[in-house]
């Protein structure tokens, strides 16, 4: 035990390093044969599509084999063992500075392990570049413990560089001059002194990881800012925030972060797109109970599901609102944006409430009076929007989460029939017992059409909206023109829009124009193979 734990021999020190490089390499091996396996053949292999793993895989090998596999062994390791007896001294100029220096070692890889298991792992490559390693990719706890990771390897590295160079300036044997060192005692003294001059920085650049451990949040600096920003000449905002609010918001009770009060953001464009975005496939969460059967805290969320498609808009999204988590749904083609933080959460609601349109508003009134209980402040509840669906983005946002533009084409018959159609589906009852009726009437009515009951013979019967005629699809393309699409929907809608220009100049004909109708329907919808998202340089700016 003492020689495992006290030990300030160079020479086992050493040995401890050499064996933890080996056995950090092994672990460093299992995740580079995961990376070789999935990458052995075209496709999905192991990984089952979760690009997110992929890439948690990557950034553990790069991180293990670096700074805890080929640092340990070539420089803590050999230059331990060798080092002093190249140059004739007993010992290192530091023996117990030594021993304190590979003790790092071992609880920095497991924050660095830890990292890869908490939330969805940190997946931002080795080099912990923003803005993978910022709060719109990772707001979990994941990208934290990484850094805390490389801080403890970093403090590590600074010490040994210490000793190495003192042990060279000052403990060579009689008549050895420096132009008589060997060149390992070189390599080692040069190495030593360039990672005593980049650690600092490498340090000052991941400083603002530590906000969160001491609560920085608490003293709410307006910007925020990630890992790849190091300075700002204004003294009061070099520690600024770049990590979520895990600490803070997630482990410390709730009602100890209030940086941001409740404003009205209602009128911005952004505000209704991302309203009928959450009423078409979102959902807001209100915890019933403190905490749940295992003793977690239960958190409020609001969240939206964006088809695998569309992760440049979930991205988008992310940053416009600088808050949430975005992960991949098991056993379905989607992310979830999941927004739980305080912050988070007072924004969205000063962003989407007096535009609601749908029973999901009184989902919203939960949420607003759990948090006016919690925080005892007051956020008003408005009622439903009742303005005209011209006057602002609403149903665009809607039609992202659950439109579908649609071509049909007959060829079989005698006559070729081509229909421009639009529609939208919802289930009669929500999960909460709301009828949806209501809101789809005023969909229909817009659009020059009626709602249809469809699937009654399912468990969850549906109410549909379809456009029946080319004045109603020349309303909506008016809308969407006036307040567009951003998702892989807005291409959906150019094709649509190409047939339905054949309509409009009352030019069309079958025989002549199904061939160029059949190969742009080929491509639209599920189809489609080719993305481009140029239209996302236009998004709604949130200021």
């Amino acid at each position: 035990m003492d020689w495992r734990l006290y030990s300030t021999n160079a020479k086992e020190i050493g040995t401890l390093y050499l064996f933890f490089a080996i056995f950090a390499g092994l672990i460093a091996t299992g995740f580079s044969v995961l990376i070789r396996l999935e990458l052995s053949s075209p496709g999905v292999q192991f990984l089952q599509g979760d690009h997110q793993l992929f890439n948690v895989i990557i950034t553990a090998h790069g991180l293990l084999m670096l700074f805890f596999m080929v640092m340990p062994a070539l420089i803590g390791g050999f230059g331990n063992y060798f080092l002093p007896i190249h140059i004739g001294a007993p010992d290192m100029a530091f023996p117990r500075l030594n021993n304190i220096s590979f003790w790092l070692l071992p609880p920095s890889l497991i924050l660095l392990l830890l990292s890869a298991l908490v939330e969805n792992g940190a997946g931002t490559g080795w080099t912990i570049y923003p803005p993978l390693s910022g709060i719109q990719s990772h707001s979990g706890g994941s990208v934290d413990l990484a850094i805390f990771s490389l801080h403890l390897t970093g403090i590590s590295s600074l010490l040994g560089a210490i000793n190495f160079i003192t042990t060279v300036l000052n403990m060579r044997t009689n008549g050895m001059s420096l132009h008589k060192l060997p060149l390992f005692v070189w390599s080692i003294f040069v190495t030593a002194i360039l990672l005593l001059l980049a650690l600092p920085v490498l340090a000052g650049g991941i400083l603002p990881a530590l906000n969160p451990a001491i609560c920085w949040k608490m003293f709410y600096f307006n910007e925020t800012q990630s890992a790849g920003n190091l300075l700002d000449l204004n003294l009061l905002r070099i520690l600024r925030d770049y990590t979520p609010e895990l600490i803070c918001c997630n482990v410390l009770p709730f009602s100890q972060v209030n940086n941001l009060n409740y404003k009205d953001f209602s009128n911005l464009k952004f505000s209704s797109y991302l309203t009928g975005l959450i009423e078409g496939d979102g959902s807001i969460i209100t915890p019933k109970t403190e905490r749940s059967v295992k003793g977690r805290i239960n958190y409020p969320s609001i969240q939206i599901v964006f088809h695998l498609k569309n992760l440049p808009l979930a991205l988008m999204i992310q940053k416009e609102i600088k808050n949430g988590s975005l992960s991949r749904k098991k056993g379905v083609n989607a992310y979830v944006l999941t927004i739980n933080n305080y912050n988070g959460l007072i924004l969205l609601i000063s962003l989407i409430n007096g535009n609601m349109r749908t029973p999901k508003i009184y989902s919203l009134h939960n949420l607003i009076d759990w948090l006016n209980l919690k925080k005892e402040n007051y956020i008003p509840k408005k009622p439903l929007n009742i303005s005209s669906l011209d006057s602002n983005a609403w149903l665009s946002g809607f039609i992202e989460a659950e439109g579908h533009f649609s071509v049909r084409s007959t060829i079989t018959s005698k006559y070729p029939r081509v229909k421009c159609k639009f529609e939208l589906s919802q289930r009669q009852i929500d999960h909460k017992g709301n009828n949806n009726l209501d809101f789809l009437e005023i969909i229909a009515k817009f659009l020059l059409s009626s709602v249809k009951t469809i699937r009654v013979d399912k468990p969850n019967p549906e109410y549909r909206v379809r456009t029946i005629s080319l004045n109603g699809n020349l309303i909506l393309e008016n809308y969407l023109n006036t307040f567009p699409l951003f998702g892989s929907k807005y291409l959906d809608y150019i094709d649509w829009t190409k047939v339905l220009d054949k309509f409009k100049s009352s030019q069309f004909k079958h025989k002549s124009n199904i061939e160029e109708i059949i190969l742009i329907k080929s491509c639209m919808n599920d189809a489609r193979t080719v993305f481009t998202w140029d239209h996302l340089s236009k998004f709604y700016n949130l200021d």
